[in-house]
């Protein structure tokens, strides 16, 4: 026996005994787990009524608008008051169902608070106070009974019960039949359909009726009154069921016999077709402006966009700044001085004299035919500078340091008098 074998052996006995107590202290049970509904049955709350009627051979479909009517002879079952949000649906309503159209309503969805209770032939009574009274007489019914019971004593209680024992037996069926939510139509549905067990689906509180001068075609009785109704209205019909719009949104299995009942309220046929309107949906407001109006909006933009800047707040002036006329004392100065740099004293004196000399032949007529006496002359005189320091300027090429300051200003207040003058 090597210590590798003798590894293998204790895990394996390690493992033995593990499931040996996994078996001993579990209990495997199989349990149910519903999956949540996907794809078209998680966002059709009619799924199920669809497929029930596709079963059938028919056409069935939900909306979420109605722009248009369906075809003449369909089924169009209103699970909701938004259509009304539109202005004269319920005249097209009424043509659509008078050419031949099948309109199925439900009392819980508040038609009647809309433009179809000026022509449907059916209305809905309030029988709540009826309901008390009939709920208190049973009651007092039931205690009257037991007080009876009461008198007759033990012994009478036991010989009843051994000799009517099949009695009671039968009146607890009778008992059950009467706790069922049991509706009688008239006429049968479906060829002899007489009874249908539809599990508290209605609203007790109200019962529906149809308006003096209208007669019904088919009834649906339970309790104390009518629970749904159908009335011809030109070539077409209306139906109308005491329930809320749940009734036809049931994602379960249907229970009870409410299958037999909603094919029967939209009167299936096979070929024929169902519309179901859920409810009014529209695109949001943003982007059906963008799909249809995306131009006017790029348009406007640009606009707004153009108007800001308009008015905006300017880091500079509205218009550019005009050049200035007159160069500044720093800026003359360090011209001087690097024109000094270059050329010398010479050479700045002579730019002097030429710059007099250009603003001398513009001004004095025939100054360029004269001789330098006359010019220093015709200067003086249009000046009134002294003739001989400014002949002095204006002949001479070559100056000390000590005379340029002076010479310059001679000359340049010649050339500025000259152009004042002019």
């Amino acid at each position: 026996m090597t210590r590798e074998r003798l590894f293998l052996l204790l895990a394996a006995l390690a493992l033995i005994a593990g499931g040996w107590w996994l078996s001993n202290n579990t209990e495997w049970v199989e349990e149910d787990v519903p999956r949540p509904a996907t794809g078209e049955a998680r966002d059709n709350p009619v799924y199920a009524f669809e497929q029930i009627l596709r079963k059938l051979g028919m056409h069935a479909e939900h909306h979420e608008q109605l722009d248009r009517m369906p075809p003449e002879g369909a089924r169009l079952v209103l699970l909701s008051s938004d259509w009304s949000l539109v202005p004269e649906r319920a005249a097209q309503m009424r043509a659509w169902v008078e050419r031949g159209g099948h309109l199925v309503l439900l009392q819980g969805a508040d038609w009647d608070d809309t433009g179809l209770a000026d022509w449907v032939p059916v209305e809905a009574v309030d029988v709540t106070e009826r309901a008390q009274r009939e709920r208190a007489a049973a009651d007092a019914a039931a205690k009257a009974k037991s007080e009876a019971k009461g008198a007759n004593g033990k012994s009478a209680e036991k010989a009843e019960d051994a000799e009517n024992a099949e009695d009671a037996e039968s009146a607890d069926d009778e008992d059950d039949e009467e706790d069922r939510d049991v509706a009688f139509s008239e006429p049968p549905v479906f060829g002899g359909i007489e009874s249908l067990d539809l599990c508290s689906q209605f609203t007790w509180s109200r019962r529906l009726r149809v308006k003096p001068g209208h007669r019904a075609d088919w009834t649906l009785t339970q309790a104390s009154g009518r629970q749904g109704v159908r009335v011809a209205q030109g070539r077409g019909s209306v139906t109308v069921l005491n329930a809320g719009a749940t009734i036809f949104q049931g994602r379960l299995p249907f229970g009870c016999d409410l299958p037999l009942l909603l094919t029967a309220t939209v009167q299936a046929d096979r070929g024929a077709t169902a519309w179901i309107y859920l409810n009014e949906k529209r695109e949001p407001l943003t982007p059906w402006l963008w799909r249809t109006g995306w131009i006017a909006i790029v348009l406007g933009l640009l606009t707004l966009a153009a108007a800001l800047w308009r008015a905006a707040v300017r880091f500079g002036p509205r218009l550019a700044a005009p050049p200035r006329l007159r160069r500044s004392i720093s800026e003359q100065v360090r011209g001087m001085g690097a024109y000094l740099h270059r050329h010398g004293r010479d050479a700045l004196l002579g730019a002097q004299q030429r710059a007099l000399e250009e603003a001398a032949t513009r001004i004095v007529r025939g100054y360029g035919r004269l001789p330098l006496a006359d010019r220093v002359h015709a200067i003086a005189t249009a000046t009134g500078v002294a003739r001989d320091d400014l002949y002095t300027a204006m002949s001479s090429r070559f100056c000390t340091r000590a005379e340029l300051p002076a010479r310059l200003q001679l000359l340049e207040t010649a050339r500025r008098l000259l152009l004042r003058r002019r």
